[in-house]
């Protein structure tokens, strides 16, 4: 088993449940952070085995941006031990400067940092649909002054200028340790995270399951032609970890395009009985790919430097409404013995 020490910022979010079962599996002793104790309980018992090993730990960090924030955590840490090869993962943007000050002030046997970005640091939104390929090498072009004279730019700027600000610390301070980043697009698949109701899954799962209810009536496609397996991410993580190729580089982690006609009908082909009982819309023109075609991803380097193999639309597709399903009769089940 690898004695290889990992901090894991918010563990309990819907990609990094998925990380801490790849680091898990892969031999990794993992610390997460969390913003309150009781964001711990969950994570406890379903990696209870883990937890009793002393392979999972936890740390509270009740704001990731506060100056600092993480400096106790690094302390009192395994982060500085001598005989440990360390890595770090920080798949929360808010607060990465913070946090890379504090490993390179308190934790200096860190080797790498690997950071969670986002394809809204990479696609250009002011080209709109405008085909051809985006890779890592692409930026969008917002400006923190964009963001503030045209709001809807904002999401957009706190990812491209978070990721941005990471790599201009790594250039300026010369730190221990070399950064890695990665960029997905919409990321979709099986909720590990808990889910006490439907309505408290994370964003990209409440899109399929609005169709997959039949509450979503007016179908409409998402923000991007372009997605990614949840798994296949956690594994990206963990392949940036530890291919030593990977370090200084960022990547485009995208199974590619997709729209939302592709989903209904893969709903009207597989629950049919489902999809007429809830008046699922069908598939039309209007959620396909658009007439003047769109832009698609470039994710070669992914699949040769951290040997990435995308999972299938109609794989992760299966997988989530599955899960959907169950979670139905879970939730339902729950409800009647509280009655």
């Amino acid at each position: 088993m690898s004695d290889r020490a990992v901090l894991l910022t918010g563990g309990n979010g819907f990609i990094a449940v998925h990380i801490i079962v790849e680091l898990l599996q892969h031999g990794y002793n993992v610390t997460t952070t969390v913003r309150s104790e009781g964001k711990t309980t969950y994570l406890r018992k379903k990696f209870s085995d883990a937890v009793e090993a002393g392979r999972l730990k936890f740390a509270i960090v009740e704001d990731i941006t506060v100056p600092g924030a993480f400096n106790e955590v690094l302390k009192n840490g395994t982060f500085d031990s001598e005989e440990r090869q360390n890595e770090l993962l920080i798949p929360a943007i808010h607060g990465t400067t913070e946090i890379l000050k504090a490993v390179k002030a308190h934790a200096p046997k860190v080797k790498r940092v690997v950071v969670t970005s986002s394809n809204a640091a990479i696609v250009d939104r002011s080209k709109g649909n405008q085909p051809g390929y985006y890779s890592e090498k692409d930026w969008h072009p917002v400006t923190a002054e964009d963001a503030e004279s045209e709001p809807k730019l904002g999401y957009f700027a706190s990812k491209t200028l978070a990721e941005k600000a990471a790599w201009n610390f790594v250039d300026t301070e010369k730190p221990n340790f070399d950064l890695v980043t990665i960029c997905p697009p919409m990321v979709y698949g099986p909720m590990i995270q808990e889910v006490t109701s439907m309505d408290n899954i994370n964003a990209s799962s409440k899109k399929f399951y609005a169709i997959f209810s039949g509450k979503e009536k007016e179908l409409t496609n998402v923000g991007t032609w372009l997605w990614v397996d949840v798994r296949d991410v956690a594994a990206a993580h963990v392949a940036a970890l530890e291919k030593p190729q990977a370090g200084g580089h960022r990547f485009y982690i995208s199974a590619g395009n997709f729209n939302i006609a592709q989903v209904v009908d893969y709903i009207w082909e597989h629950y049919p009985e489902r999809a007429a009982a809830k008046e699922i819309p069908k598939s039309n023109a209007n959620v396909g790919y658009p007439a003047e075609g769109c832009y698609t991803s470039d994710n070669s380097a992914s699949k040769r430097v951290l040997g990435i193999n995308y999972r299938s639309l109609e794989s992760t597709l299966k997988d989530q409404l599955e899960q959907f399903v169950n979670l139905e009769k879970e939730i339902a089940s729950r409800k009647s013995e509280a009655n």
